[in-house]
């Protein structure tokens, strides 16, 4: 708060006893000094909880405030996620949105494309990898480029699927069949 917005809140006769080189002016100058970081600070919170804003040391502490952090590793700030910092930016940004689908396929699939920054997952319901009908079972097939990403696809895949059904992931082999 600058000194003129100060002097306003005063009664009309302390404005007039806060002219410089006054106690009461001495005062108002220290207030000023005092409050004026912390309204600085204040007006840019917004840019440390936004996620495509915030500094990368300030991710970790937002994927905690979403339930992501046990996507994290142990170590360096720029290991952690394994897909990767802008990835991480990108799946906290849309975790709140993907949450309204949870327990959907079409959830499931949005998680991971944005967990993985690949896209091309597939859901089936209630049939095995060898096509074999199974009640309460998934099938996710993962595309190829994912395969990098198996332990946090497998991972994502046992906390957003309904917790009754079983469920199984699978990528294309080489020979293009999965």
């Amino acid at each position: 708060m600058k000194r003129p917005d100060l002097d306003r809140l005063l009664p009309e006769v302390m404005q007039r006893a806060a002219q410089p080189g006054q106690p009461l002016a001495a005062v108002l100058d220290v207030m000023e000094a005092l409050v004026t970081p912390v309204e600085d600070a204040l007006a840019g919170v917004d840019a440390v909880l936004s996620p495509y804003r915030a500094p990368d040391a300030f991710l970790p502490w937002l994927a905690g405030w979403l339930d992501l952090d046990g996507l994290l590793r142990p170590g360096p700030l720029e290991t952690r996620y394994a897909p990767g910092l802008s990835q991480l930016r990108l799946l906290i940004a849309r975790t709140m949105p993907l949450n309204f689908m949870r327990g959907t396929a079409r959830g499931l699939i949005g998680v991971l494309e944005a967990a993985t920054g690949v896209s091309g997952f597939h859901v089936q319901e209630n049939v095995t990898a060898g096509g074999e009908p199974l009640a309460f079972h998934l099938l996710v097939r993962a595309p190829p480029d994912s395969a990098r990403y198996a332990e946090l696809v497998r991972h994502l895949v046992e906390l957003e699927k309904p917790v009754a059904l079983t469920h199984e992931v699978v990528w294309p082999t080489p020979g293009g069949t999965s």
